[in-house]
């Protein structure tokens, strides 16, 4: 795979757990109105969660699940372009001025990205 095809492959993949992370988001949203309606009604705390329709356990467990994939896709996105850039010459403080960051946090970066492309790659 060209580092071109990697980069737009994982733009793709950053994108699609984006959507599923704010659709999951927007689902939430709704079980926490309904949540606060059923306390406004006089519903016990611990019952306003039933009362919304939500299992809370399982609300938690998906809302941590969506996050780490949006979070992977993320590290995935920026090793997909940090590595093709040091590839291609540019400095460790380059890359820092590019990203806004200071140049040892860009070297962590790249060391980031190494290491996220040899888990993808594996």
């Amino acid at each position: 795979m060209t580092d071109r095809e990697r980069a737009i492959e994982s733009i793709e993949r950053t994108m699609e757990a984006s959507v599923a992370l704010r659709k999951h988001l927007l689902e939430s949203e709704r079980s926490g109105r309904k949540m606060i309606s059923a306390l406004k009604r006089g519903v016990p705390i611990p019952e306003s969660v039933a009362a919304s329709g939500s299992n809370a356990a399982e609300l938690r467990r998906s809302t941590n699940d969506l996050l780490n994939d949006f979070e992977l896709a993320r590290h995935e996105m920026r090793a997909a372009f940090i590595l093709p850039s040091v590839d291609g010459g540019m400095s460790i403080g380059e890359i820092g001025r590019a990203l806004g960051v200071s140049r040892q946090l860009a070297s962590r970066l790249v060391r980031e990205a190494r290491e996220t492309l040899a888990t993808v790659a594996s």
